[in-house]
């Protein structure tokens, strides 16, 4: 056989396997009624028997993972959140929300007002009624449209750009590919129904974005304070040298409760946050008998920093200020998963308030906060 007749038939053998596993492919999505996932131009490869969409006595329920910015890395404008200590789904777009229970199997919105909606549980995945979210909040949609590798359902917002015909050409391959990957799962389709969540333990997320937290004092300072140790956390408090004056009895009984106190330093010129931080010092030395070893200076650049760090203390360099977000919800959506993230909330007007929104949904998130001490910060 001439060589360019034994290339001609490989590649037609190619193109057979290749068409034979495309129509395999389908065949197993018409078949079995697959569900494959999509949010705004993105398709959801992590599709498994045990996450895809189903359709419970004519109710589609997808994954809460679907609204999850940490799971999709895509910003719907609508967010959900698990908490693993109270096993609920918090669906919210920062001013109203739906809470689901699923150890209760029931739900309502944040002002504690009973909705007539629940949360399905299936193989440890939480579900949740989309149709009905979408509604609830309007800015949302979800859609279904058949593919020759099953029903896409597409979660949307504003941002999406392609129709859903475009995206599904536009994303042939991906889809075939969430499809492969569902079927090497062990999936079949649309088999068993989710079961009602009381009935079942739900999933537990990965972990959220890790950070330190500090607090600036303020007017709201002791709320803050109060509400950081009612969820067992410890900080880094951070004050002025008048501040320390003012608020001595504050200052011991926030040290004594193991919080770290630090200073706050004006000014642009090293010599004088250098002049300020050898104040506080003395004052933190006499109204609490502990030192000052860490010292956040905002107006300093590099070299005013290292002086400062020559002197031996340890400074404080935020990453995220709560002052640049509207909500705590908002800051907290902006934690990086991918490194440890330095966070400073002002305990002014209001700070108590927001501190309160960035805790909850740095829990619902399952967000490490740790406490910002001079070896860790060094």
């Amino acid at each position: 056989m001439k060589r360019w007749e034994k290339i001609t038939l490989t590649a037609l053998a190619l193109c057979a396997l290749v068409l034979a596993g495309i129509l395999t492919l389908s065949a197993s999505a018409s078949a079995g009624n697959v569900n494959l996932m999509a949010v705004n131009e993105r398709v959801l490869l992590d599709l498994t028997a045990d996450n895809m969409p189903r359709s419970v006595g004519g109710v589609l329920y997808v994954p809460y993972t679907m609204l999850s910015y940490q799971a999709t890395g895509i910003d719907l404008g609508v967010n959900a959140m698990y908490s693993t200590t109270k096993r609920t789904v918090l669906v919210t777009d920062g001013q109203i929300g739906v809470v689901f229970d699923t150890r209760a199997n029931t739900a309502q919105d944040l002002s504690g007002g009973a909705l007539s909606v629940q949360a399905m549980v299936r193989n440890g995945t939480v579900f949740v009624p989309i149709d009905w979210l979408c509604e609830y909040f309007g800015t949302i949609s979800c859609t279904r449209t058949s593919t020759r590798y099953g029903t896409l359902v597409r979660l949307t917002n504003a941002s999406a750009i392609l129709s859903d015909r475009s995206f599904i050409s536009a994303a042939d391959s991906l889809l075939a590919d969430s499809l492969r990957r569902y079927l090497e799962s062990g999936g079949v389709g649309e088999g068993d129904n989710p079961v009602p969540s009381g009935s079942g333990s739900a999933s537990e997320p990965p972990s959220g974005g890790e950070l330190y937290l500090t607090l600036s004092w303020g007017d709201e300072g002791e709320e803050c304070a109060r509400l950081a140790e009612g969820r067992g956390l410890r900080v880094l408090f951070l004050f002025t040298p008048e501040q320390l004056r003012e608020q001595d009895d504050l200052v011991r009984r926030l040290a004594g409760a193991g919080h770290t106190i630090g200073l706050v330093l004006e000014g642009e010129k090293p010599e004088d946050c250098l002049v300020q931080a050898e104040e506080g010092r003395g004052l933190l030395a006499a109204v609490a008998r502990c030192p000052a070893l860490v010292a956040g200076a905002p107006g300093l650049n590099g070299e005013g920093r290292e002086a400062l760090a020559q002197a031996g203390f340890a400074v404080w360099r935020p990453t995220l200020r709560g002052e640049d977000y509207p909500t705590g919800g908002a800051m907290a959506r902006e934690l990086d998963p991918q490194r440890v993230n330095y966070v400073e909330i002002g305990c002014g007007s209001g700070g108590a308030r927001f501190l309160r929104g960035a805790l909850d949904a740095m829990e619902e998130e399952n967000c490490r906060i740790y406490q910002p001490t001079a070896p860790e910060l060094a």
